[in-house]
């Protein structure tokens, strides 16, 4: 049987919303609601939140911590190394499964559908981003731990080191299957990049119950055509498309030791924690 690791790439530092995986509504940090909607989906084994080791992120490790979720922390700029490391931490498991911690309103259903894709076309990588149908804040990403692999040795670029899985989208030697939504709601936005987006999130989680599926949300910001318009001018994958436009070679500044060390973290019940 097949096991599926998610790991919830995340970090504080963003130009556009600092600090944004934890700022909170209801007092609930944003990265709690996307943990508990994950934790709602049935092929998910294992959750695991991969950070940087930047100071910065030590907030990020303290959440986790309290919550009990496990924290891997890697390099800010290399979160392609950054996965890989983390996946080695758990090689018992088949598949990796990428979201980011922007998405608080992600939807398990979705998680699910892509994943069971993945699983039943045997591909190296499966997604619903490929062709972009479902909201922005519902991105999901699988692929074979092999695949991880080969990007990790392969990758060269600037954009392939930062965007985890752009080098196997990019290839043609890598089998791949993308999820479609019934009809393209692609221009919708329930993710949180952005002071409104976050105004958004907070409309649609005070106004919904935890179980929502996307479609609700969908439905809600239709009836509320005030609250769908603070966020609908904002471009979709603004960081990859700057990513592109100054791409280069990559070359890493990111070695061992490390003021904040890469250290993996397992959370609560008495599980064993280690340090590198």
């Amino acid at each position: 049987m097949n096991k599926n690791l998610c790991v919830i790439q995340a970090r504080m530092s963003s130009t556009r919303l600092p600090g944004k995986v934890l700022k909170e509504i209801n007092r609930k940090p944003l990265l709690q609601y996307e943990i508990e909607r994950l934790r709602l989906a049935k092929k998910l084994d294992q959750i695991v939140v991969a950070t940087s080791a930047s100071k910065e992120s030590d907030e990020i490790e303290k959440f986790c911590e309290r919550i009990g979720v496990p924290c891997f922390r890697g390099s800010e700029e290399d979160v392609l190394n950054r996965y890989y490391e983390c996946a080695k931490k758990y090689p018992g498991y088949d598949a990796i499964v990428r979201v980011t911690g922007d998405c608080p309103l992600i939807d398990p259903r979705v998680v699910d559908e892509v994943v069971n894709l993945f699983e039943e076309g045997g591909y190296d990588y499966a997604s619903n981003v490929l062709e972009e149908t479902f909201p922005d804040g519902m991105d999901v990403e699988v692929l074979k731990r092999d695949a991880l692999k080969t990007s990790q040795q392969e990758a060269k670029m600037q954009s392939e080191r930062e965007h985890v899985t752009l080098y196997v989208r990019g290839q043609e030697k890598f089998k791949k299957g993308n999820l479609c939504a019934p009809r393209d709601y692609s221009a919708f936005r329930l993710t949180v990049d952005n002071p409104e987006d976050f105004a958004v999130a907070k409309f649609l989680i005070e106004s919904l119950p935890p179980t929502m599926s996307y479609l609700d949300c969908v439905e809600l910001l239709e009836a509320h055509p005030e609250i769908k318009k603070l966020n609908m001018n904002i471009k979709r994958n603004e960081g990859l498309a700057k990513s592109l436009k100054e791409d280069r070679l990559f070359k890493s500044t990111y070695s061992q030791p490390h003021p904040h060390p890469l250290r993996f973290r397992r959370g609560r019940k008495g599980e064993v924690r280690d340090k590198k």
